[in-house]
């Protein structure tokens, strides 16, 4: 049986809002201090090179990185959020380790969880820092900074889709995982254009898994079951107790992503050929 972690809200309008939200779940509500150990260049270059990305992307596998992506923060984003310095933003996702998804809620799960988001905070650092001894200019985000919408980051980084749980949803992980980035004077990032996990929402529309396993009942399904469901976050307890429930009872965390796609592909399948979709 599944046990609920931290269930997460989810650019032009909408992205912008989103992105700009504080408060995710019950973890990122603060500004994490900076703990780069390299300074910024005092001229920031504003262009980098396919390979030193490619090395970054090596770097950050070989740190326990599963996937990294690239987006663009919009401009009014940034004018409403004077802590993010610079629009060019990379993404990374981290997993949720197994010992805390097979613990059940409680302060030794939590201590887990912290040492958890220590650790990749950590990684999130070397990186930025790696960058900035190539002339790039950073601005790492602490897993638990909440100065950005990490889970609407993600999935305009087009490493996934958001689920009806709040939690960013990848091929790699499912829902277990973290999320940091680091915002970069380079303009010149490989932004990808098209999201081709979109049908993701579709298949949340018909699952409502994460919300009848919610202990708390933290998440309240909204009206015509839309794809994201609405989060009380003085009830959950995925960041006080390291629950993982959310996660747990999501057939993308069950069964797999490729499993769910396939069913999910059935299914419209079948819809469109009665005419129903």
């Amino acid at each position: 049986m599944p046990k609920d972690l931290c269930c997460c809200e989810p650019l032009e309008e909408e992205i912008e809002k989103q992105i700009e939200e504080k408060s995710e779940c019950g973890c990122g509500t603060f500004q994490v201090p900076d703990l780069s150990k390299i300074e910024n260049p005092n001229k920031p270059k504003t262009e980098i090179n396919n390979s030193l990305l490619e090395i970054l992307e090596e770097k950050s596998k070989e740190l326990g990185i599963v996937s990294v992506g690239y987006v663009k923060i919009p401009s009014n984003v940034l004018d409403k959020n004077n802590s993010l310095k610079y629009s060019n933003a990379i993404v990374f996702t981290f997993p949720i380790g197994m010992d805390i998804v097979n613990e059940v809620p409680c302060e030794k799960t939590q201590k887990l969880n912290d040492l958890l988001y220590a650790h990749f905070g950590n990684i999130t650092y070397e990186l930025s820092d790696f960058l900035r001894k190539e002339g790039i200019g950073t601005q790492a985000i602490h897993p638990m900074d909440g100065s950005i919408g990490f889970s609407k980051l993600g999935e305009e980084a087009k490493l996934g889709y958001i689920g009806k749980n709040g939690l960013l949803i990848t091929p790699e992980l499912g829902p277990r995982l973290k999320i940091s980035a680091i915002l970069s004077s380079a303009e010149n990032l490989p932004y990808l254009e098209k999201n081709s996990h979109e049908w993701i929402k579709n298949y949340c529309k018909r699952c409502s898994k994460c919300i009848k396993n919610c202990p708390q009942d933290a998440l309240i399904e909204k009206e015509n079951k839309l794809a994201k469901a609405s989060l009380i976050d003085e009830k959950c307890i995925g960041c006080s107790q390291g629950c993982t429930y959310c996660i747990e009872s999501c057939p993308f965390f069950e069964n797999g992503y490729d499993w769910v796609k396939k069913k999910q592909t059935k299914l419209e399948t079948k819809l469109k050929e009665k005419g129903k979709l």
